[in-house]
């Protein structure tokens, strides 16, 4: 998925239902290699009148996964898992990014306010409580502000994306996995607060990659579904059509910041809100596009024109190999990196809302889809600087077998 180089010996996901990924059979077992009746690789060539699938026992009979083996995580975190689900819980919650509800809204030609209200109405039908995840962002963006002015590893990169940190377990050393930041993603934070109060935890997200995040073993306490923007569309379509759907006007705080020259609201602003942390007045700010516009190189100067530091927005997995590459050279001037493995960032994630994809280029949606998320600009805020603040920094790489993990 990620390297064009697969070494199976040396790949580990993990991956439920099956946390070791192998066959059960397997297990204690003396093969004997010359038994025509046992099959030591699936079959996955089917006749050809079929396409060749690769189903979960397909995927259970080998220790050589090299992929986040999307076909086993939609078939236990899907639609009709949570559906069914929430009818055994009595107090259930579930949590929309705001890059999700902007795909949302843009498709179904709503206001993101009107979006959020229309969601409402929708799990209050189902007993559900419905969260704005921009709140819980606020407080991973507190927390790595804080871990940025503590820190003595540079460059320190950003590690939200689950698609950038599986890409770095799989391909990089310890080395580089140490530059990664120790902050809960937005989404583990909701599950780890919310856990008190909802006794069931959902979120949909723009990324199929999340669903991974939920179910890795450090994290699986904390949410227990995740799923992406593109399996609910239908389902709120629906809603719409059958139900009296009046957009309430409610209050609704979207992350955005003023609009500098670099200024990036399509996946939570990391790298804008380190920068505005260290900003001195009279300070200067410049942008720089190096190999594309995926690849933002931000410099700050003070009153003299004195460097005070570079940062970067690296998105996209060919700039990312290009920034690893000049960490490993020692090359590398950034002290800070917010990294996204999707080109143009989230709101072009995997699980987002395809688009009239014959006459509509992400490049030109994403402009569309960022207008929506900062019609209400808001400045963010402190009033998560005590007790969850501080609850939330324990979010650490650790090195367990063959890979690295949260």
């Amino acid at each position: 998925m990620f390297s064009s180089t697969i070494k199976i010996s040396s790949v580990s996901d993990y991956i439920v239902p099956s946390q070791e990924c192998i066959k059960p059979l397997m297990k204690n077992v003396k093969l004997q290699l010359d038994d025509p009746s046992i099959q030591l690789k699936p079959n996955l060539i089917k006749n050809q009148n079929n396409v060749a699938k690769v189903s979960l026992q397909d995927c259970l009979a080998c220790s050589g996964c090299v992929t986040t083996a999307e076909t086993i995580l939609i078939q236990t975190q899907s639609l009709e898992e949570f559906l069914s689900a929430i009818k055994k819980y009595k107090n259930p919650a579930i949590g929309i990014s705001p890059q999700a509800r902007a795909s949302l809204s843009y498709v179904l030609n709503f206001t993101d306010v009107q979006m959020h209200s229309i969601l409402q109405q929708v799990f209050q039908e189902m007993n559900v409580t419905l969260y704005d995840m921009s709140e819980y962002t606020k407080i991973a963006i507190n927390n790595s502000i804080q871990e940025f002015k503590q820190t003595n590893i540079f460059p320190l990169l950003c590690s939200e994306c689950p698609g950038w940190v599986c890409y770095a377990e799989k391909t990089l050393d310890e080395s580089i996995i140490n530059h990664m930041s120790k902050v809960k993603s937005p989404q583990q934070i909701f599950g780890k607060l919310l856990k008190n109060k909802h006794d069931y935890i959902a979120t949909i997200m723009p990324c199929y990659d999340k669903k991974l995040e939920a179910v890795r073993e450090e994290n699986n306490q904390d949410v227990n579904i995740v799923l992406s923007t593109r399996e609910i569309e239908q389902f709120v379509k629906d809603f719409i059509q059958k139900s009296n759907v009046i957009p309430q006007q409610i209050p609704l705080s979207t992350l955005a910041i003023n609009l500098q020259e670099y200024h990036n609201s399509s996946s939570n602003n990391y790298l804008d809100y380190i920068i505005q942390s260290i900003l001195i007045p009279n300070w200067i700010v410049k942008q720089n596009i190096r190999k594309n516009k995926d690849f933002i190189e931000i410099t700050i100067y003070n009153e003299d024109m004195e460097q005070q530091g570079i940062f970067a927005r690296v998105f996209g997995l060919k700039n990312i190999a290009n920034l690893i590459t000049q960490i490993k050279t020692k090359t590398c001037k950034y002290k800070y990196v917010e990294i996204m493995a999707c080109p143009l960032g989230c709101l072009n994630g995997g699980g987002q809302i395809q688009i009239q994809k014959n006459t509509e280029k992400a490049i030109d949606l994403i402009p569309k889809l960022k207008e929506i998320m900062t019609t209400q600009k808001i400045q963010i805020d402190n009033q998560y600087e005590n007790e969850q603040e501080m609850y939330l920094t324990s979010f650490k790489h650790i090195k367990n077998e063959n890979n690295f993990q949260w």
